[in-house]
């Protein structure tokens, strides 16, 4: 039986002595950020593993259906490699999500599948959350100017590529059904944004409630600053993938730029700048 040089590689990878890629020259700080980063990757991967497999039932053909679950596989794969660099590093990582904004997520994605939203799911997991997840392994990658480690950058970005196929399908899905039932999804996007979209962007932050008390590490003690990049910056690359996602989904300005106005009152959200996205005075 033949063996896959990228499966050979990646399992001798995660067989390493733990520490053995850190990098050197690089603080405490730094690797607490990336303990902190990853952590909340696992929990996005966690979700999104959950969120896959709790829609299949909602979708009618077999081809579809696997799809969906291989989505599942792939994200708790995704999980599982995150853990797997956080034990190469010799960093904590917490293999759940703790935070109360992905619970919410969580929440809302469940609610959506009691209505039978088909669209609200897509919208929430395959648009929203993954364009939230390409702007997370873009950075950690180092595509953004970020810096981080080799190790980081090597597994973001071969996870970052099924994120983005992730993405494309959930554009095109929502393209196709704009031209079916256009209102219904517009007044899904609007449920799920108002939902979402303030959870998502509330994890842009320095601090948390509970992740660095399960880390066992000074919250607040460490920032993106860490990898030379600041909040505002990673704000607004999340805005801007944001309202490219929605804009190649097929939405019309007139249903976003309401709902990215609305945005400028997100906690430590730049409303000036919200307010040249939509060429609109801030909300």
């Amino acid at each position: 039986m033949s063996v896959n040089p990228t499966d050979a590689a990646e399992a001798q990878a995660v067989n390493a002595p733990a520490g053995s890629y850190r990098q050197e020259g690089r603080s405490d700080k730094y690797y607490n950020l990336i303990s902190y980063i990853v952590s909340n990757a696992v929990a996005g991967e966690y979700i999104a593993t959950d969120n896959y497999s709790e829609e299949v039932h909602l979708f009618p053909t077999l081809d579809e259906k696997s799809y969906l679950l291989h989505q599942a596989e792939e994200e708790n794969r995704h999980a599982k490699t995150l853990m797997a660099l956080c034990h190469r590093l010799k960093i904590p990582v917490v293999g759940r999500p703790v935070e109360p904004q992905w619970l919410a997520v969580r929440n809302t994605f469940a609610e959506a599948v009691a209505k039978k939203d088909v669209a609200a799911c897509i919208i929430v997991q395959d648009v929203m959350i993954e364009t939230m997840a390409v702007v997370l392994y873009r950075t950690l990658s180092g595509m953004e100017e970020a810096d981080t480690d080799p190790e980081t950058r090597r597994v973001a970005g071969a996870i970052l590529k099924d994120e983005l196929e992730h993405l494309d399908w959930g554009r095109n899905w929502i393209r196709e059904h704009l031209q079916r039932d256009e209102a219904a999804v517009n007044a899904s996007l609007t449920w799920a944004h108002h939902q979402v979209m303030p959870q998502m962007f509330g994890l842009i932050r320095n601090g948390c409630d509970f992740l660095c008390g399960d880390l066992g590490v000074e919250c607040g003690s460490f920032g993106v600053e860490e990898i030379k990049t600041d909040l505002d910056s990673i704000r607004m690359l999340a805005l801007d993938h944001y309202i490219e996602s929605l804009d190649r989904s097929g939405f019309h300005p007139k249903v976003t730029s309401p709902l990215i106005a609305t945005m400028s009152s997100y906690e430590g959200m730049p409303a000036a700048l919200v307010g040249v996205k939509t060429g609109a005075a801030p909300a």
